[in-house]
């Protein structure tokens, strides 16, 4: 983690507080990281946060103690629960929490597992800790007592009435652990209430297997490929605390169980397969309305899918009824007085009010500012003070919690948090504030995971520095702010949101939105700046951390020499799932942030689905259930699988993760995707393959990351798959059905970027010849993300050969827009999804991105942070479309990259000398039988294809990440660079660490001019 800066706290709140909203959200050439010693840092989202600005509060990280370094402490806290006395808060976790080394011995840590039935500890073990903290807060400060590990959870916690015990959420493991007070700890409280739909459920962790598609038509026609996991996410108990009403996220139901029992009275399924009507999808959280008698009569649930809450009158025959409210509700809570029920609508910002007994929508609350049209606050969490009168909700997107006045409906003001806040609660007196956060800035990462035994002598710590392992929650007391303190704590937030008075129009942007026409969108994966460009002669890289040096990759480091070297420039995602939807639309949505750590954390890609790329449960909703000629391009996999449409899912073409406006083309919309914008413009788009639908890659009933030929939902890599007629690529969305070139291969670690680079040309050859490119081409070239080195094509069968196909792809789309007659009024963009899969020396989030254009710089170096939203934002102006949302509007565009003196110099790609060798095959590169063609010079691989594959035996690289990304590091050290050669330890960051002190002065010094 970053290292403290000693500098004075209180002159960057006063100068934060001075400045005008442009001046305070101007672009610096400050890395990102942790600006002073009590939690104000400068994010990779171009956000800035000052956790401790409240008069009073307190700021500090979820500490398990297990490391003296911090690496051990929990990330992802996602709810807060005050006993009913008022004296214990409890604080639960759900993320990524696991594979923590103990830093002397490197042993992992590991826990056992309780069993269901007896709560003894049972035999099996897992490094899985997800966290229930608990404090005692009876004297007004937070006092540690325990810490509770739970394999995992999801965003269930909940006290009984009588506070004597608390029940949580076990996630993916489909059951409620209870735990009771007992000798001044709480002790497990068996036998658990497990509610049935996984096999296995009464041993200690069940299978993975009680999905909503189990037992279906379609279930038995794969071979249990299609079948998902069960999840338990939020529960409510009665006010007599006999009865507890859970959601089952994956299984769109609402279990009801006894609480003495332990047992499952019944369920209400709110949607069965098969069925037509979308509703009661992905079910959330639950509030109860007891009678007088304590007795629950109504339960209310959110369905995250179709923007309703669920009302049951489980008094009269468990009936439903629906209540539309904003879009993608998540947490709800009922006022004190139980008259009036409170829903965050995460994708809409606004709180829906409902009467629970009339079930009619009484208000509306905006979260916006007055005036103000682009969404993004994320609203995730309420709770009221005790008299009723305040409601507070958290605002993940705004790093703030929202103080509402109940009586008027409106903001009285904001209070700034740490990171991605997502639980508050109100003391007993309703004098104090805890609110907990996600996560926090992550640093360097020179290692990116934990040590190998050939790396022992110099990782002596052993630490996890993988992306989400290196962010960790935080938890905020304060005390609740009076009107004036509240005034000043909000302009704090609003400058560190950039909110304001509209941006002064760039100039330089202006320029180029008369000479640009055209942008073609690249998008790669995964890899961080020092792993390809840190050995370049300028720019701050650290060549020692380098795996793909310029032999391996000319002509990523040709571009940065060429054009621009963007040297401080930061994905603002952890991971695929968070960075392509940062990369396509600019922000995240609630359900994104909620479930990605979790899915790439604890559930290690059980229960939980990849739903980030147009697909939910593995379903590509942009297609139809069922067609009367069914293939992979016009049906849904289930379809195929079950003709009669007994097996469907999810109706209509929602997609839960999606932002508001997803599709929404109509010109007064606002959100979505960059394409959605576009369109919006009356621009034209074309997709090689951004949001494709995976499932036909690798399809083994044994084993789905093995291709079967023979299986008939196989869709075979082809060379020339337009000539041949097999087509590719069924996209995802349903704007993007008729905007898609099918014969474009999506992710497929199996298939040459070099095939993927030649389709594209053989469609921009058509437009050279017809005079008709489209505004803007969203092009995926994958093959720096590496994999599938067993079944590979064309002997591209190492990291590096698929790394310098990648390489070499990009070169030739540079080259081939660069000798058009596009050159002159067409921008490439390129850009990694996220950079979780390598090491860096400033931060784990810095990575790669070119502008490349006759308007970019020549041979320059541009060290202002910028990072993804940036980039989204240049492209909206570029394609001089509306703001997608808050991010981007108050985001700056790249100006510094571009000059308005253009260079028509044209690009030729150089052919990685690797590519010219055995193992590949000779015709894959015809240039490297030319002559006359540039190649760099070849370099010796230290292992072969058997290598790799035996390396990395048993990882699943059908679908992006699904693996242990932090050993599929290590292989990736070991593979490239040898296994001789020491794993590269954490260490203080260089150069631009180095002169942080003097870059903090200067910046201060800059903003109070």
């Amino acid at each position: 983690m970053d290292r403290p800066i000693r500098y004075s706290f209180n002159l960057l709140l006063a100068a934060t507080i001075s400045l005008s909203p442009v001046a305070a959200f101007a672009q610096n050439t400050l890395p990102v990281g942790n600006l002073g010693t009590r939690g104000a840092a400068l994010l990779p989202t171009g956000q800035y946060i000052t956790p401790s600005a409240a008069p009073g509060s307190t700021f500090a990280p979820l500490a398990t103690g297990l490391r003296s370094d911090g690496n051990a402490d929990a990330a992802g806290a996602v709810k807060t629960a005050l006993s009913p006395d008022g004296k214990t808060l409890l604080v639960l976790t759900s993320s990524y929490n696991q594979y923590f080394n103990d830093e002397t011995t490197g042993e992992e840590f590991t826990y056992p597992v309780l069993d269901p039935t007896s709560g003894a500890p049972s035999s099996t073990t897992t490094p899985q800790a997800e966290w229930v903290f608990v404090f005692d807060v009876s004297s007004g400060s937070l006092v540690k007592k325990q810490q509770i590990n739970i394999p995992n959870t999801y965003n269930g916690l909940s006290w009984s009435p009588d506070g004597s015990r608390f029940y949580v959420s076990a996630g993916i493991d489909d059951r409620i652990y209870v735990y009771k007070a007992s000798g001044g700890q709480y002790v497990p409280d068996a036998p658990f209430i497990l509610l049935g739909h996984n096999a296995n459920q009464s041993e200690p962790l069940p299978s993975y297997d009680g999905g909503l598609l189990n037992g279906t038509p379609a279930d038995t026609a794969s071979g249990g490929t299609v079948v998902t996991g069960a999840v338990v996410a939020g529960f409510a108990l009665s006010r007599d605390g006999k009865t507890l009403f859970a959601a089952n996220f994956e299984n769109d139901s609402l279990s009801i169980a006894d609480t003495a029992s332990r047992q499952v009275l019944r369920e209400i399924k709110f949607f069965t397969p098969g069925s037509t009507v979308a509703s009661g999808e992905y079910p959330f959280d639950v509030a109860v309305l007891s009678n007088a008698s304590g007795i629950a009569t109504r339960a209310f649930v959110t369905s995250q899918r179709d923007d309703e809450v669920l009302a049951v009158d489980v008094q009269n025959g468990d009936i439903v009824t629906r209540i539309p409210v904003g879009g993608q509700p998540n947490k709800l809570v009922l006022a004190p007085n139980g008259k009036r029920l409170y829903v965050a609508n995460g994708n809409s910002d606004t709180i829906t009010v409902i009467d629970p007994l009339t079930y009619n929508v009484v208000q509306s609350i905006s979260l916006l500012r007055p005036g103000y049209k682009y969404k993004g606050a994320n609203p995730n969490a309420l709770a009221f003070s005790p008299d009723g009168k305040t409601l507070y909700v958290t605002l993940g997107g705004e790093n703030a919690v929202a103080v509402i006045d109940v009586k008027s409906g409106t903001v009285k003001g904001r209070i700034p948090t740490g990171w991605y806040p997502n639980s508050v609660s109100v003391s007993k007196d309703g004098k104090a504030l805890y609110v907990v956060n996600a996560k926090a800035n992550s640093g360097p990462n020179p290692a990116n995971g934990r040590t190998t035994d050939a790396g022992a002598a110099t990782n002596t710590t052993f630490k996890n520095e993988y992306n989400w392992a290196l962010e960790k929650a935080g938890i905020l007391t304060l005390p609740v702010p009076n009107s004036a303190a509240l005034a000043k704590l909000s302009a704090i937030v609003d400058r560190n949101n950039g909110f304001g008075k509209p941006p002064i129009g760039d100039k330089l942007i202006r320029f180029l939105q008369k000479k640009i026409k055209h942008v073609i969108f690249v998008i790669k994966e995964n890899r961080t700046y020092d792993q390809v460009l840190g050995d370049l002669p300028v720019g701050n890289g650290d060549p020692s951390l380098t795996l793909f040096p310029e032999a391996n990759t000319p002509n990523h480091h040709n571009l940065a020499l060429d054009f621009t070297t963007l040297d401080n420039f930061y994905d603002s995602g952890e991971s695929s799932g968070v960075g392509w939807s940062w990369t396509t639309y600019g922000r995240t949505t609630d359900y994104t942030e909620k479930s990605q750590s979790v899915l790439y954390g604890n559930a290690n890609f059980n229960g939980l689905t990849y739903d980030y790329e147009g697909t939910n449960r593995n379903i590509n909703n942009g297609l139809p259930q069922t067609s009367a000629s069914p293939n992979q391009i016009n049906t849904r996999v289930t379809g195929l699988l079950d003709p009669t449409g007994s097996s469907s899912i999810l109706p209509g073409p929602k997609d839960v993760n999606a932002p508001e406006g997803d599709g929404d083309i109509e010109p007064s919309a606002v959100g979505g995707y960059l394409w959605d914008a576009a369109l919006r413009a009356g621009r034209t788009v074309r997709n090689y393959g951004f949001l494709i639908d995976l499932a036909y890659y690798g399809t083994t009933q044994s084993d789905p990351t093995i291709p079967d030929p023979n299986n008939p939902l196989y869709i075979p890599i082809s060379r020339t798959p337009f000539t041949s007629n097999i087509p590719q690529s069924p996209a995802t969305k349903q704007v993007l059905l008729d905007k898609t070139d099918i014969y474009f291969r999506g992710y497929d670690n199996q298939a040459p970027d070099i095939y993927r680079f030649e389709e594209w040309q053989r469609e921009f050859n058509q437009y050279v010849a017809g005079n008709n490119l489209p505004n803007l081409s969203l092009v995926r070239i994958m093959h720096d993300h590496f994999g599938a080195f067993s079944t590979a094509v064309d002997g591209l069968n190492t990291a590096e050969l698929q790394m310098a196909d990648d390489d070499y792809a990009l070169g030739k789309i540079v080259e081939t827009v660069s000798k058009s007659i596009y050159w002159k009024d067409t921008v490439i963009a390129v850009i990694e999804d996220d950079s979780q899969d390598g090491p860096d020396h400033i931060d784990s989030h810095r990575s790669l991105a070119y502008l490349i254009s006759p308007y970019t710089k020549r041979g320059a170096v541009v060290s202002t942070n910028y990072n993804t939203v940036n980039f989204v934002r240049t492209l909206e102006d570029l394609l001089g479309t509306d703001h997608l949302n808050r991010f981007t509007a108050n985001a700056r565009p790249m100006s510094d990259v571009f000059t308005t003196s253009p260079n028509f110099a044209t690009y030729t790609a150089t052919v990685p000398g690797l590519l010219c060798a055995p193992p590949v095959d000779p015709s894959l590169v015809p240039a490297c039988a030319d002559p006359t063609a540039i190649k760099s010079a070849s370099i010796r691989l230290k292992h072969d294809g058997q290598w790799w594959a035996k390396a990395t035996k048993g990882f699943n690289f059908a679908v992006e990440d699904r693996l242990d990304a932090d050993a599929f590091n290590r292989v990736l050290w070991a593979g490239i660079r040898g296994e001789g050669v020491p794993y590269p330890t954490s260490r203080t960051g260089l150069n631009l660490r180095a002169n942080r002190p003097q870059l903090l002065k200067n910046w201060k010094l800059s903003q109070a001019k």
